[in-house]
C-alpha cells in the first residue's frame, strides 16, 4: 500500500473487522506520507454526493454553505484541485468507515477521480471499512469503481502464535519484557480475544493489573480468568453463524409466525362457532322438552337453565350416595 501511495495510483481499499488496527494503519500512513500529499480525512460519512463534496472542500480549507448547489461545488473542487497540481501537490482522500457511505456517494468519488492532467492523476482515494464494504463494492452500480481499485488489503485477526508474539512485543515496549505468560494463559487469552488487537489490549491490561496485585513474576491462567470476570461479555468469544444458516433460521421463524397467526385467527374462531352451535342445539332441545311436559306456557330463560342443570344435579347426588 505504501508503494501504491508513492506511485499516486487510483483507488485503494483497506478492509478489516472492528479492532483489527485499521485506524492505527491510517495514522501511520498520514504520518509517513510524502510532503506533496494533501490529506482530506472523512470519518464515518453517511452523506449524499453533495454533502460529501462539501465535507471534502471544508477539509481542504474552502468555505462552503448550504446554498451552494452541486454545480458550484464541483467547480470549486476542480479549481482547488488544479491549484494544488500547479503547486505540485496531490490530494489524498481517506474515507474511514466507508461501508456507511451510500452507493451514489461512492460513485461520486469515482467521478471526481476523473479530474486529471494529461501527464498524471491529481488525487488518490483510500476507502477504509469493515467487511460490509467488500459486499457493497460488489454492487453492479459500482462496476466502474471496481475497475479502478489498484490494491485491496484485508486485515485479518491474529492467530494464536501471532497473538503471543504481539503480547510479548507490547510487554517489551512497556519495559516488562522479562514478564512471562504461561501457555494456558496465552491460550485462554487468544480464545476470548479472537486475535483482535483491540480486545487483546483490553484483556491484557486487566490481566496485568491482577498480576501486579498478586506481586506475581508470571502471568497465569488465573489472572486471565479474573480479568474476564471484570470485563463485559461482549469482549469475549462470540459465535457467528454462516449466512446460509442465518437465512435458514430467519425462514423458520417466519414460518412459525405464519403458523401461529393462521391457527390463532382461523381455527380458534371456527372452534368457537362450533361450540356456539352445540349450545344452541342443547337449548332448543331443552325448550322442546319443557313444552312437551308443561304445554305451551311462557318459557323463561330461568326454566331452561334449571332444566339443563337437573341432570348434573342428579348425577352428583347419585355419585354422592
Amino acid at each position: 500500500m505504501k508503494h501504491t501511495l508513492q506511485r499516486g495510483e487510483g483507488f485503494m481499499v483497506l478492509i478489516g473487522e472492528a479492532g483489527t488496527g485499521k485506524t492505527l494503519l491510517v495514522r501511520i500512513i498520514l504520518k509517513e506520507m510524502d510532503r506533496n500529499k494533501v490529506p482530506a480525512v472523512l470519518l464515518s460519512p453517511t452523506v449524499n454526493p453533495q454533502g460529501l463534496l462539501r465535507i471534502i472542500l471544508t477539509e481542504l480549507g474552502e468555505k462552503t454553505s448550504r446554498e451552494n448547489d452541486m454545480a458550484s461545488l464541483l467547480m470549486c473542487f476542480q479549481k482547488t484541485l488544479l491549484n494544488m497540481a500547479h503547486n505540485k501537490k496531490e490530494l489524498l482522500i481517506i474515507v474511514d468507515e466507508a461501508q456507511n457511505l451510500p452507493i451514489e456517494s461512492l460513485e461520486q468519488l469515482r467521478m471526481l477521480s476523473n479530474i486529471e492532467t494529461s501527464d498524471r492523476k491529481l488525487m488518490q482515494i483510500l476507502l477504509v471499512g469493515q467487511p460490509g464494504l467488500a459486499e457493497k463494492l460488489q454492487d453492479p452500480l459500482l462496476g466502474q469503481l471496481n475497475q479502478r481499485i489498484v490494491i485491496s488489503e484485508n486485515l485479518r485477526p491474529l492467530n494464536r502464535k501471532e497473538t503471543i508474539d504481539y503480547i510479548n512485543f507490547r510487554l517489551a515496549q512497556a519495559g516488562q519484557g522479562g514478564l512471562p505468560i504461561s501457555r494456558s494463559a496465552g491460550r485462554l487469552l487468544f480464545k476470548n480475544s479472537r486475535g483482535i488487537p483491540r480486545l487483546i489490549n483490553r484483556l491484557m491490561d486487566r490481566t496485568l493489573l491482577f498480576g501486579c496485585a498478586d506481586s506475581s513474576v508470571k502471568l497465569t491462567v488465573g489472572h486471565v480468568k479474573k480479568a474476564l470476570e471484570t470485563l463485559p461479555k461482549t469482549g469475549r468469544k462470540m459465535n457467528y453463524l454462516p449466512k446460509n444458516k442465518l437465512l435458514y433460521l430467519a425462514t423458520a421463524a417466519c414460518f412459525a409466525a405464519i403458523f401461529f397467526i393462521h391457527y390463532s385467527n382461523i381455527l380458534q374462531p371456527e372452534t368457537s362457532i362450533k361450540n356456539q352451535i352445540t349450545n344452541l342445539h342443547t337449548v332448543n332441545n331443552t325448550v322442546k322438552k319443557i313444552e312437551n311436559e308443561d304445554g305451551y306456557r311462557k318459557i323463561t330463560i330461568h326454566d331452561v337453565v334449571i332444566r339443563q342443570q337437573e341432570p348434573e344435579t342428579k348425577t352428583a347426588q347419585s355419585i354422592r350416595y
